[in-house]
This record gives structure tokens, C-alpha cells and sequence, in this order.
């Protein structure tokens, strides 16, 4: 089919008023999805030639990863991606999933102990677990195990985000080379490879372009098949991370404003019925978690600061972010952003944001349309990445955003990190740089043209390639064996000093020696516990309310690296423990004394 004929045809398509797409699926993707009145014979062949080309797509994602990865491959069972931080928060959900649950499963006394703590709030990644847990019953359930698994489960999310967005952007009028790009682009972003280094719940983005191709799906089908699985997907990605509840929400009202500027009247009939049934399944399937977490929202301690903090700053999508090759440029950068530099890395790539740039200059008719609507998607989400207020050099601006409202609704303000929107960013990116690709091979091609796009591919992989990538040990301290020879059952023990990453190694520690711990970071503290009131300054009256609580043991952590550094004022001094309490055990690493 000639150009004129097809942008004719998609000219055509577009100007039906019950045309829900932005553009006309190819014959041949068509054909993906099962094209009525085909042969048997004919089905079977084409069914399995897409079977080879999901499997040779999944394994050229494959192949990315292990790159990307390749110098901590070594080291998978024996330390977790990242840094000392929220990574060993997200072990200790995954080996807590592993214990024997004879109660409540969302309610534990292994943390926050006498107390306990509610877990409706905290941070699990439920797909990323529950798989973890059905491949312990074939692996083990080992400490090396289940880091391995740990690690493998989290790199999981990269080819088969890269595959999902590859047949997604396929859809949109991608070509082959144009969709691998924009597969690589959603999943290989520097965000998704910081989110696998700090947070399992970020890098959970598998199911979202899944999510985005079953409902554009269903919208031009008018298929409650497509419907349905576009809301399965739907809760699965808020089963990844709570926060793609809503990022999913925002994609169906985005989608709705588009179909409302495309056609110049708000949607009506199926246009409007699809994403409010989507919502409405997806809330049934989610009601016995989001219920107590309605209850529990009624607390103010539900809610925590971050909407103006954790944002995308303007400077960020240029930024070259910290794992990058030219980290160095932009490290005063990152000192003046607010939040972490995790949640401040939004950079969208040098060489993506000319390609774009070009798209939307030199392409014409049906594929310019597709860019306005990934560059629509693109401004629709950095404008909720921006929070309460545009940021520029971590300095807040004069200029409010959609998010100041946001982060003042009941529930809707839970998303206290407005910057994680920049997954549906690079999303449309993804689309918008694979339909870019496939209108320059229509053009003439040459030498000249092959040779500029070979280039800017190259260098696109070279521009969010992380040269740098940290671990963090994982092994069990010889000291510990004096609580596991403990034979009472019914006690706790205390971590100092306090701290936000030291809570979380305190929860990772517990899959050395399985007894409940007074401290533990969790998601959403609801209610204070023994840890929270405790005397540091007076020992004899802190020896009271220990032993009042059941807390045996009190383990003194050594400094290393940035953790476990001690503040007098809110720890204590250690020589002073170390002269008032019994020492049963003194390590390299930890003291641990006996307060009964």
C-alpha cells in the first residue's frame, strides 16, 4: 500500500466519530490478534511464527538485561541490588512471605514489637513475591536462595516490560526496529534501573503497557474480552506498587480528554462505559485490600510529606542521572533536587527527546497524529511527576500544578512521590520514538539515512546504560547465634541506634534469626509502638519498660559505611549500654547485651 493510501485510509478511520484509537492497526498486526475468516491451517502457522517472534523479542530483552547487568551477575545470591536501603525492606516482605502465617496475614508482632504493626499500607510488590514464594517450593527457601530469587524476580520486569511495550507501540504503527526501540526505552529507562537498585515496587511496570494495549484494545473492538483483561492487568499493576492504582486511573481520564480534543465532544456509549467498567472490576478485585486501607486511612498517620518534595524537577529530564556515564556533569544537580536522587532521576535521553523532535516536524498525516498523542501522554504525566508546584533546580516555583489538589484528597493523597509518574513519561516516549523510527524507513532510504539511524539507536542504548551499580551484602553475622540458642520463644529484640535505612536492615537481620524486632521501617507506621517512647537517656527506667515489653536482647550495631551512625541524643552512647546491661556477645560487627 502506498504512503497517501495509508495516511488516507487512517485520515479516514479517525474521522469516525465511534473511532476510539489514535491510529489504524497495520494488516499484519492485525493479523496478531487473530484476523476472522482465516484457515485453520493458515492460524496455526501464524500462531506459531508469533510465538517465535515473542520468544526471540523476550529474548533480545533478555540479552539487554544481562548487559545492563552484567557486573553484579556474579554476586546475585550472595548480596540485593542497590545500596543499604528500601532493597532490604523489599527482602524482608519477600522472606516474610515465606513464614508459616497461622493468623492475619496483613498484621505482624515480627515488627514494632510488643505492639506489632498493620501491613495494609507497607510496601509489597504481590506479583514480585507470590513468585518468589512458588519458586522457593521448587528451589528452596535458603538465605542464598531466596536472594537469588529476590534478584532474579526484580530483573524479570525488564524483558518483559521491553516485550509488552514492544507489541504495544507494534499496535500504534511501530515497525519492528521502531517498537525494539521504544520497548527499550519504557524499560530500560535510567528510572526503572534506579527503582530496581532502591524500590521493588517501582520496577514492577511489566503490566502497564499490557494494561494500555487491552484497553485501546477494547475501545476499538468494543470487546469485554479486551476489557476484561485490561482490567486484570489493570490490578496487577496496582498489586506491583499501589501508586500504579492511580497512574492507571490518570492514563483512562488522559485518555478520555484526548478522545474529547480528537473528536471535539466529550466521549459517550462505549467510549465512556469501558474505562468507568475497568475502574469499577478493578476495584472489585482490589476491595478486600483497599477496604482496610480506607479504615486505616482515617488516621492522620497515614498520610506522610513528600507531594512537593519527591518531584520531578525541570532539569531532571536532561539531568544525566547518578548511574550514568557522565554522571560527573550533573552532580550539583542532584544536590540541590529534592528527595533522593532515585526519585529525582527523570532523564528521557538526549537522543530520544531529538528523535521526538523530528517525529514531530518531519512526520506526516497518520503517524503525526500518534505523535501528538504520545507527546499529549508525555506533558500529561510531567505535569503530575511535578507535584504540587514546578520545581527548577530544587527550588519551588510560583506556579501550582493539578497535584496540589491531588495530594489533599483522602486516599488520592497517599501518592506522597508524585515523580513515580514518570513511568507513563517514558511510556509514551517508547511510542512516540518507535513511530518516529517507522516514518523515517518509509522515507527514501540511503546510506546516509541508514547511517544516522544506526547511530542514534547506538548511541540512545550508550545514553541510559548505567556505568555504575551498587550491591549490598547479604549474611548472617555469627554474633546472632546467641539468640538462636535462646530457647524461650516469647521475646523480642531491640536494634540500636535508630534510623531509617538501619530499621530496614534490622527487618532484612530477621531472616538470620526469626525473632520479632521493637524497631522495623515500615510503608505507613498507623499507630506508635514500645520503640517510639522509649528512654534513652535514663537506662534503669529504660530496663523497665524493656523487660515490661519482653525485650530480651538489645543489639548494639557497629558503624559501617553510612549506616548505624550514632547520635547521643536519640540513641544513646554505646560505652554506657555496654556498662550497664550484661554483655553475652561481642562481635566485629554488633554487641548484643541481655536486659533479663
Amino acid at each position: 500500500m502506498s504512503k497517501a493510501k495509508a495516511d488516507t485510509r487512517f485520515m479516514d478511520s479517525v474521522a469516525d466519530p465511534n473511532f476510539s484509537m489514535p491510529v489504524i492497526a497495520r494488516q499484519a498486526d492485525v493479523a496478531d490478534f487473530g484476523a476472522d475468516g482465516a484457515q485453520a491451517g493458515t492460524r496455526k502457522i501464524t500462531a506459531l511464527r508469533h510465538t517465535a517472534v515473542f520468544f526471540a523479542v523476550l529474548a533480545g530483552y533478555t540479552a539487554l538485561t544481562l548487559l545492563f547487568f552484567w557486573h553484579v551477575l556474579p554476586h546475585l545470591s550472595s548480596a540485593l541490588l542497590g545500596p543499604p536501603e528500601d532493597n532490604l525492606n523489599d527482602f524482608w516482605n519477600t522472606w516474610y512471605v515465606l513464614q508459616k502465617h497461622s493468623g492475619d496475614f496483613f498484621f505482624t508482632h515480627l515488627l514494632r514489637y510488643p505492639e506489632g504493626a498493620s501491613l495494609y499500607y507497607h510496601s509489597f510488590t504481590y506479583p514480585q513475591v507470590f513468585t518468589v514464594w512458588v519458586l522457593s517450593k521448587i528451589f528452596g527457601a535458603s538465605l542464598p536462595t531466596i536472594i537469588q530469587l529476590q534478584n532474579f524476580t526484580i530483573l524479570a520486569s525488564f524483558p518483559l516490560a521491553g516485550a509488552g511495550t514492544y507489541y504495544l507501540c507494534r499496535y500504534l504503527g511501530g515497525d519492528i526496529i521502531g517498537s525494539a526501540a521504544g520497548g527499550f526505552i519504557f524499560a530500560f529507562s535510567p528510572w526503572h534501573v534506579a527503582q530496581t537498585m532502591h524500590h521493588a515496587l517501582g520496577t514492577g511496570v511489566e503490566f502497564l503497557p499490557c494494561f494500555v494495549l487491552c484497553y485501546l484494545q477494547a475501545l476499538k473492538h468494543r470487546s469485554y474480552r479486551w476489557l476484561a483483561s485490561a482490567t486484570l492487568f489493570y490490578a496487577l499493576s496496582a498489586l506491583s506498587g499501589w501508586y500504579y492504582l492511580f497512574f492507571c486511573f490518570y492514563f483512562l481520564a488522559f485518555h478520555i480528554l484526548y478522545l474529547r480534543v480528537h473528536h471535539h465532544a466529550w466521549p459517550r456509549g462505549w467510549n465512556l462505559l469501558a474505562p468507568a467498567l475497568c475502574v469499577a472490576g478493578t476495584g472489585m478485585i482490589l476491595l478486600p485490600l483497599i477496604l482496610p486501607m480506607l479504615a486505616s486511612g482515617l488516621s492522620s498517620s497515614a498520610y506522610q510529606a513528600g507531594s512537593n518534595i519527591f518531584v520531578a524537577d525541570l532539569l531532571g529530564y536532561t539531568a544525566f542521572p547518578p548511574a550514568h556515564a557522565f554522571a560527573s556533569l550533573s552532580e550539583n544537580l542532584f544536590r540541590h533536587f529534592t528527595g533522593g536522587p532515585w526519585e529525582a532521576t527523570v532523564y528521557l535521553g538526549l537522543v530520544n527527546l531529538a528523535l521526538l523532535a523530528w517525529g514531530l516536524w518531519r512526520t506526516q498525516n497518520g503517524e503525526r497524529l500518534v505523535l501528538w498523542y504520545a507527546l499529549g501522554g508525555i506533558i500529561f504525566f510531567a505535569v503530575l511527576a511535578s507535584g504540587d508546584a514546578l520545581h527548577w533546580m530544587g527550588d519551588t516555583l510560583p506556579i501550582h500544578m493539578p497535584g496540589i489538589i491531588l495530594s489533599k484528597l483522602p486516599f488520592f493523597a497517599n501518592v506522597r512521590s508524585p515523580a513515580r509518574a514518570i513511568v507513563f513519561v517514558y511510556l509514551f516516549m517508547g511510542i512516540g520514538v518507535a513511530v518516529t523510527i517507522a516514518a523515517a524507513l518509509k522515507r527514501k532510504r540511503t546510506i546516509f539515512t541508514a547511517t544516522v539511524l544506526g547511530l542514534a539507536l547506538a548511541l540512545s542504548l550508550i545514553d541510559f546504560f548505567p556505568a555504575t551499580l551498587e550491591t549490598t551484602a547479604m549474611s548472617c553475622s555469627p554474633t546472632l547465634s546467641v539468640l538462636a540458642r535462646d530457647r524461650d520463644q516469647d521475646f523480642g529484640v531491640l536494634d540500636l541506634p535508630y534510623g531509617y535505612s538501619e530499621g530496614s536492615f534490622y527487618m532484612a537481620q530477621q531472616a538470620c534469626h526469626g525473632r520479632p524486632i521493637a524497631q522495623g521501617t515500615l510503608a505507613r507506621q498507623l499507630a506508635p509502638t514500645t520503640a517510639n517512647h522509649l528512654n534513652i537517656q535514663n537506662l534503669a527506667e529504660q530496663r523497665r519498660q524493656l523487660a515490661a515489653a519482653k525485650i530480651k536482647y538489645i543489639l548494639l550495631h557497629r558503624p559501617k559505611g553510612y549506616l548505624f551512625y550514632w547520635l547521643p541524643q536519640y540513641d544513646g552512647k554505646p560505652e554506657a549500654y555496654r556498662q550497664f546491661y550484661p554483655v553475652v556477645a561481642d562481635g566485629a560487627d554488633m554487641t548484643i547485651l541481655r536486659v533479663y
